[in-house]
Parts: structure tokens; sequence; C-alpha cells
């Protein structure tokens, strides 16, 4: 009954927060728990009645080039592309980011500090962080995350902001012109013998948003060891997380569970080379592989339609160094409204 009572009050809270969205551009607490209780009810029916909202109000620009990272995404390719995500919710694009780009990343992740956070498994200091140059040899713990301002500052993360292939794929699998926000790049290390919860490396669905597409970027060489990420392919779909999940709520779910409701066929594991770049609904169940191996980098772009739901630390382009950054910024400055 407790359940179907939070259900009801966020038919109500949501409409709410939205209004207070509209006149404030932010979100309440409160608004972004109705988003995620109302998804835990409908299995996704209310983002996606949402979605078609927002398509009619945000359209999407056109990219007359859609060239970049992922090949040339014009007509059919574009085509099958989202297709693919709409029924299996994921997309392998191997060895897409270049190797220079790479290396170039490698050196900014091994010159940079990093917030080191202390995780599940060290009680007495939980949800703190200290920030620290991260060393491959001795690493202090289990994750590692790199600022979004000092990310911005980086002309390779800017290029891939203003990337048109994966403006024009996020878009068209969007159906609305998308708002780039959800930066972040992070070290998994195998400083701990098992999985973190505070470490995302339990199965769970995101719901930050209304509609969203991420793209993860493998900056190291990633095999079974090294803390793939995983996801539990066409999960993505309305409905198809099961309701005795979802009435649990926004939770983090063993992997037996998974199993047994999906099946080891639709587990995929994305064991790559660095530089390959994985573009994934996250409403789906997914999860960073405990890590045992060598320590994996990543690199997390996202692209929604719209910037209601969770609530980030702001940060801003300081200085536009990538010139296709600059054009886009000129062409449709609205896709960068988070980071202004």
């Amino acid at each position: 009954m407790r359940f179907f009572a939070k259900t009801l009050c966020s038919l109500f809270a949501l409409p709410i927060a939205v209004l207070g969205y509209l006149r404030s551009g932010l979100t309440s607490y409160r608004g972004h728990m109705a988003l995620v209780q109302l998804f835990c009810f409908s299995g996704g029916v209310s983002n996606d009645i949402a979605s078609r909202i927002i398509g009619r109000r945000q359209r999407p620009i056109d990219i007359p080039s859609p060239k970049g990272v992922l090949g040339d995404l014009r007509g059919e390719a574009l085509t099958r592309h989202v297709d693919t995500l709409r029924r299996d919710g994921y997309i392998v694009f191997p060895s897409a980011l270049s190797p220079a780009a790479c290396e170039r990343l490698m050196n900014f992740a091994l010159t940079t500090d990093a917030l080191r956070r202390r995780m599940d498994h060290e009680p007495q200091t939980k949800g703190n962080v200290s920030a620290a140059r991260f060393d491959p040899a001795n690493p202090k713990a289990v994750r590692y995350d790199y600022k979004p301002a000092d990310l911005l500052s980086d002309p390779d993360v800017q290029a891939l902001l203003a990337d048109p292939s994966l403006i024009a794929l996020s878009q068209s699998y969007l159906g609305s012109r998308p708002r780039a926000d959800v930066l972040s790049m992070w070290w998994h290390t195998p400083f701990h013998d098992r999985p973190d919860a505070e470490a995302a490396q339990y199965f769970h669905f995101d719901m930050d948003r209304v509609k969203w597409l991420k793209i993860f970027v493998y900056l190291t060489d990633v095999g079974t060891d090294d803390g793939p990420h995983t996801f539990i392919a066409g999960s993505h779909r309305t409905g198809a997380i099961p309701w005795a999940m979802r009435k649990r709520g926004y939770v983090r779910l063993r992997d037996e569970e998974v199993m047994e409701c999906f099946g080891p066929e639709r587990h995929i594991e994305f064991v790559a080379p660095r530089g390959t770049i994985i573009v994934e609904d996250t409403r789906g169940l997914h999860k960073g592989k405990h890590v045992s191996g060598s320590s994996r980098l990543v690199l997390q772009l996202q692209f929604s339609n719209a910037l209601f739901g969770a609530e980030y630390p702001k940060a801003s382009i300081s200085e536009v160094r990538d010139p296709s950054l600059a054009d886009m910024i000129r062409r449709a400055p609205d896709i960068y409204q988070a980071y202004r």
C-alpha cells in the first residue's frame, strides 16, 4: 500500500515540480523522486509520454554532415543504428576514438587530480572524498572521479561534446533536440576484493532524466577481469524490468536475481580495446563489473531530451578550445545550457 500511496503523491508532485523547473531551471528533490517513482510504477510509460511532449516542443537541429567518431551517419546508417538502440538498448563502435586522442586523455588522467571516494566497505568514511593524483601502481580507492569542470576544459572532451555523429544519433533516438549533461570520467581499480555499491558495481537502472543516451569511451583496454561495463540487452524497453524489481524502487540488484530473470544470453559484457565507444540507454539494467585485474579508465558523456531530473554540481565551459565546439555553440547554444 505504501508504494501505491507514494505513486499517487508523485502524480501530483511531478507537475508541480515541472512548473518549478520551468520557472527556475532547477528540479526539486521531490520532483526527481516523483520521476523515479512513476517509472517504477509504470515501467517507463510515464517517461514515454513525457518524451513525446518534449519532442513536440524541442525539435532536432539540422546536421548536414553527421560524420564523426561513430562514422558517417547519413541516411540508412542512422536509421539502422536507431533501430538497434530501440531493440537492444546499446551499440558498440570498436576503436572509434583515435589512439592519439586516447593517449592525450590518458595523459590528462595521470596529470590531473581526481576525487578519491571511500566506498561502502569503509563505513567510517563512507561518502567522504579527497583529491589525489591517480597512481596506476598503487591505487588507494575503488573509484577516482575527475571534476566535470576540469573535463570541460579539455580539447578532446570538447570535440566529443560537439561531435556531429554523436549529436545526430542522440537526437534521432531521443526524438528531440539533445542537451549535453552528466559529463564524467573515472578509474575503477582492484582496491577491494568484492563489488562496491557506491562504485555502481551492482546492477541498477538510471533515472536522472526523462530520456537520455550515455556514451562510454574506453580509455584503457578492458578484459573480463578489468571491470568491463555490463548491460542486460533489451531491459531498457518499456515494461522490460519486471514488477518484482521495480516495486523495490531505486535500488542495487544482485547478479543472481538479474540472471534468474533475464538469462545469460542477454547479459552483455563489453570486453573491448581502448578507443571503443559504447552508446547505451541506461534506463536498462547495467553495472561496472568488479575489477580484479587492471584498473579501467572510462570517459562518459550524456545527451538528454531535457535537464529536468537529478541536480548535479554546476560546471561551466570556461574557455572553448576546440573549433568544432565553438561552431556548435554558435549554431545551437541550448544544447550546452547545462554548462553556461
